[in-house]
């Protein structure tokens, strides 16, 4: 009978022991903040789970462990708290292990920051800049657009983005490259058939992220004046020359077959140097090398005529040749080009 009695207050004390152990929880917990992460920010936490107990909270702290001391401010509710310090690293995307303790028993729970300390701690955008263009021009490296010459584009505004020029009946997206931060520069070579009073309506488009805007030239286009001068002038304006240089025939751009004679005038007396370059046409994907057919010098008569002539001419159909002139007098230098096509 005594071993009974034995045998069952000894199953009522273990079963009263597994009962109690099976009440070590914890409920939740609850984290605030003054300014998330940032230092002097208050970190507040609120742990529910079995009361009359001992709670802690553990933070990992610059790659340590710092333990949050929790006070019981009414049966099952502790709560406790921890300033950041200048030098302290939290993680937010880290862990915080909490554990309550009653006697020899304790249960462990591990949680997560909420999401919003995990934005704080992002580092802000940084600001996009607007598109903006501040100065857009255009100069041609020959006095007038005809075909071959090089136009220059060159725009200045914010940098990082993309530009582009369209030119009217010519092209819709010249590309300009970003050489400098906010600076860009781009070329277009003016072809036979292209439309050249559209170059005076050029315009500019700049984007930046999201944000987009279009320019008109900020000043007329400029073209290369004479050596010697050291200016440029706005194109279709008199160029100030030093010497006076004319083709008188043929006229630009004309169709040609077999020996040539260019005629022109300047100051009488001058010396004129003249140079042919011969660039052949794109054959397929293959571009030819351009060649010099003709060197000479002449000097004008009494009455400024000059003349000189290069052929016969055995090219292709579409070869492009390149009248290149430049008279001296003393100090005083003029150029001009031509440019002609051999005939179909």
């Amino acid at each position: 009978m005594r071993n009974a009695v034995r045998k069952h207050a000894l199953a009522v004390a273990l079963a009263a022991a597994a009962a109690a152990a099976s009440a070590q929880q914890i409920d939740g917990l609850q984290v605030h903040a003054d300014a998330g992460m940032q230092p002097g920010s208050t970190l507040r936490f609120s742990l529910e789970g079995t009361p009359r107990s001992q709670a802690q909270v553990t933070l990992n702290v610059n790659g340590g462990k710092v333990s949050v001391p929790m006070r019981e401010v009414r049966p099952g509710l502790y709560e406790g708290h921890y300033v950041v310090k200048r030098a302290d690293r939290i993680d937010p995307s880290g862990l915080v292990a909490t554990r309550i303790t009653t006697g020899n028993r304790w249960v462990a729970t591990n949680f997560t920051y909420p999401q919003s300390f995990l934005a704080q701690s992002q580092p802000p955008a940084a600001p996009q800049a607007a598109a903006r263009i501040e100065r857009f021009t255009a100069a041609s490296d020959a006095p007038s657009l005809e075909p071959g010459a090089q136009v220059r584009f060159v725009l200045r505004g914010a940098p990082g983005g993309t530009a582009t020029v369209g030119i009217p009946g010519v092209a819709s997206d010249v590309q300009l490259r970003e050489v400098n931060p906010g600076v860009y520069r781009g070329n277009y070579v003016v072809r036979r058939n292209d439309n050249v009073n559209g170059f005076a309506s050029a315009a500019a488009t700049l984007r930046v992220g999201n944000t987009s805007v279009q320019s008109n030239l900020s000043e007329p286009m400029t073209a290369r004046v004479p050596v010697g001068t050291g200016n440029t002038t706005a194109m279709g304006a008199a160029a100030p020359t030093a010497l006076p240089l004319q083709v008188l025939s043929p006229g630009p751009n004309a169709a040609i077959e077999g020996a040539q004679v260019v005629t022109g005038r300047t100051a009488p007396g001058a010396m004129v140097r003249i140079r042919v370059d011969a660039v052949p046409p794109v054959v397929g994907n293959r571009l030819g090398v351009a060649q010099t057919v003709a060197e000479q010098t002449v000097q004008a008569d009494a009455n400024g005529n000059f003349s000189f002539n290069f052929g016969p001419q055995r090219h292709l159909p579409g070869t492009r040749y390149e009248v290149s002139m430049t008279a001296n007098q003393g100090t005083q230098t003029a150029e001009q080009k031509l440019v002609l096509f051999q005939r179909g």
